[in-house]
């Protein structure tokens, strides 16, 4: 969006108040102009929330840059004229703050444009969505959540016919109607469109179906768990009780609902900290495995216990390698297939070569991950990951769905402890055959405010030279990552990522947030390991240099990006 002036900026808001249905923001927007707060109505209105590699989400507030009524309005009322008049789209909610409000608000704006909607009458996790969507035979599914952002966000998915989330070309078609569309009014009628509540056999089907993914469990594990205030406990608990999983424990403070989250006010599971009372619950209760879900449920993250008595969170990467190996140890077919993201862990390439099952690579995001897995109907995908903690492991979610996942993981630990192994020892097996596979993402922030431009981010990059080396390792190769996939095979999609290799085989890649100043790094080193050796150290050793790695890749960029 091009910069605007201050005048125009007024008319901007005046009108955007004009017609926005909510009080709140309203006043939010009125009050900014009493204060003549150009700065922040500017940040408000300078351009407006896009959908990215998840669907559309952002701080909840006033004007086209926030997240609110008007704005999902805007969402519905092109949805509506997309779809066309007589179609159908299933309608789920997170506990957010809004997020009721927002749903019952879009099947109304639905309705007006005569399209049909079926909601559900309570919170659910997003997995449950994506399985409606093909199990009521709707056009498209709606998820109002933020996922595991920070208690002020709040956001909408939105899935396709086939469960899968919003992809190309219909993100760009639909975004681009949004773009060209006039601000609803403020007062939208029902229409032709019927609104039904879901029944709640369909929830039921879906805890029944994700149940019978598994066989061989018996309930003989401790688990620990935690929902992190999120929606997934009822769902967790029915499954656990169909399955025979009744030795858990949970943290009390996590397991309900809270829009607030207020024991951890970054519920991510990948952050610093966020596991910390999961942990202490898992010592104090003496618990085999550590569960959690993210606030909407599709994401897993698995903590173990070490031999010092410690819990150590596994990787997405090493939680991926021990779901692929169990499926296809599991499963049989001449056609099955696994599909990953080109950030992910090489060791799923490996795993699947060995037991000569085909291999698939997508840029990041499952609305990539999940095109790819049902692309060739004559492929049978078993699997698919993407290192920030999300798994596809069974066909009847089209999504990540951290529930499903939960559960395989027990069944396979459950395996193990009766092989007398632990999680631990098989990431170990699978080193000794595979090799050590040691990666690590993280968002290095390049300054406190603001957003940094995706425009060319590979290209800024590599015309600048680039450092002579990173944690005291030489830079053998600094390239386009597209060119580099285009010449080893991979016809994808332009990426905006740089890649990396430094001596000894460290593999970097690089790429902008786009929402954030953030740049996401992705590390790998693989190390050649043998019996009797000490794996924890080869570990210890390439953390530190992992870390700094980082530390000089941060300056690089910050010098770059920002000087």
């Amino acid at each position: 969006m091009e910069p605007i002036n201050a005048s125009e900026l007024l008319i901007q808001v005046q009108e955007w108040i004009e017609y926005d249905p909510d009080p709140e923001t309203r006043i939010e927007l009125q009050n900014l102009l009493e204060q003549n707060d150009l700065d922040a109505l500017h940040d408000r209105f300078s351009g407006r929330l896009t959908f990215g590699t998840a669907g559309i989400r952002g701080v909840q507030g006033g004007g086209p840059n926030r997240m609110n009524q008007l704005t999902l309005r805007r969402v519905a009322i092109c949805i509506a004229k997309y779809l066309g008049k007589d179609t159908s789209v299933v309608i789920g909610y997170d506990a957010r703050k809004n997020s009721q409000t927002y749903a019952a608000d879009m099947a109304n704006v639905l309705s007006h444009y005569g399209v049909h909607s079926q909601i559900f009458t309570e919170v659910v996790p997003t997995p449950l969505v994506s399985f409606a969507v093909r199990q009521q035979s709707a056009n498209l599914g709606i998820m109002i959540t933020a996922s595991h952002n920070p208690a002020t966000d709040n956001g909408c998915k939105v899935f396709l016919s086939d469960g899968a989330q919003l992809r190309s070309p219909v993100d760009t078609e639909i975004d681009e109607r949004i773009e060209m569309s006039q601000l609803p009014p403020r007062e939208i009628s029902t229409g032709a469109g019927k609104v039904q509540e879901i029944e709640t056999k369909v929830w039921d089907k879906y805890c029944s179906t994700i149940a019978n993914t598994v066989r061989g469990v018996s309930g003989s594990l401790t688990i620990a768990y935690t929902p992190l205030h999120g929606v997934s406990w009822k769902t967790v608990e029915r499954i656990f009780e169909l399955v025979g999983v009744t030795d858990v424990v949970t943290v009390q403070s996590q397991l309900h609902p809270d829009p607030d989250f207020p024991s951890t006010p970054f519920p991510n599971p990948e952050e610093t900290g966020s596991l910390d009372l999961l942990f202490e619950v898992a010592r104090n209760s003496k618990a085999d495995i550590a569960v959690a879900n993210d606030p909407d449920g599709d994401r897993l993250a698995i903590g173990v216990p070490t031999t010092n008595g410690e819990w150590r969170i596994l990787t997405g990467d090493e939680v991926g390698a021990l779901l692929c190996n169990r499926i296809l140890e599991s499963t049989t077919g001449q056609n099955r297939k696994v599909v990953s993201s080109v950030v992910s862990s090489s060791l799923i390439g490996k795993i699947a070569k060995e037991a000569e099952v085909e291999h698939s690579q997508t840029l990041t995001g499952f609305k990539w991950i999940i095109s790819e897995a049902y692309r060739d109907p004559t492929k049978k995908t078993v699997f698919s990951y993407e290192e920030a903690l999300g798994y596809a492991v069974c066909d009847s979610v089209r999504d990540k769905d951290g529930i499903s996942a939960a559960l395989l993981f027990i069944e396979m630990a459950e395996d193990l402890a009766r092989k007398n192994l632990t999680v631990l020892d098989q990431i170990n097996n699978l080193s000794l055959k595979h090799g050590l596979h040691l990666s690590r993402s993280q968002a290095l922030r390049i300054s406190e405010q603001g957003s940094l431009s995706q425009i060319d981010f590979a290209a800024r990059l590599l015309d600048r030279k680039p450092p002579e080396s990173l944690g005291g390792l030489h830079i053998l190769e600094f390239c386009d990552y597209d060119q580099a996939a285009s010449t080893a095979g991979l016809l994808l999609p332009q990426s905006n990522m740089v890649r990396l290799i430094l001596e000894t085989g460290i593999r970097i890649l690089i790429r902008p947030s786009g929402t954030e100043p953030v740049v996401k790094v992705y590390l790998e080193k693989i190390v050649k390991v043998e019996e009797g050796q000490d794996i924890d150290h080869e570990r210890s050793l390439t953390n530190f240099t992992f870390d700094s790695i980082e530390e000089g890749l941060q300056k690089y960029l910050k010098e770059i990006l920002t000087g």
